[in-house]
């Protein structure tokens, strides 16, 4: 079960996966490919867009302010949304 700002969240199942690892990897950036090692299973096609269009739903269900970062040509991260002086 995940919660923001006391509001239960209705995920999917791989949307809380991901969730799951990006919390765990604290701040560390995590690749679409490791979140599709981790999440998906072993027959997920490695050129799917399925980690974006998970991550995109994902941030629509966590609502504002924003806390998945995407690197560029890196990965995912939760980040502080607050912005930099």
């Amino acid at each position: 079960v995940a919660h923001r700002n006391g509001q239960r969240l209705e995920l999917a199942h791989k949307e809380f996966g991901v969730l799951e690892v990006l919390l765990a990897a604290q701040g560390r950036i995590v690749s679409a490919e490791e979140l599709l090692e981790r999440v998906w299973d072993e027959q997920a096609d490695p050129f799917t867009n399925a980690v974006k269009i998970t991550v995109s739903r994902l941030r629509t269900k966590l609502g504002d302010p924003p806390v998945i970062q995407t690197v560029a040509k890196a990965g995912y991260r939760i980040g502080d949304s607050s912005p930099t002086p």
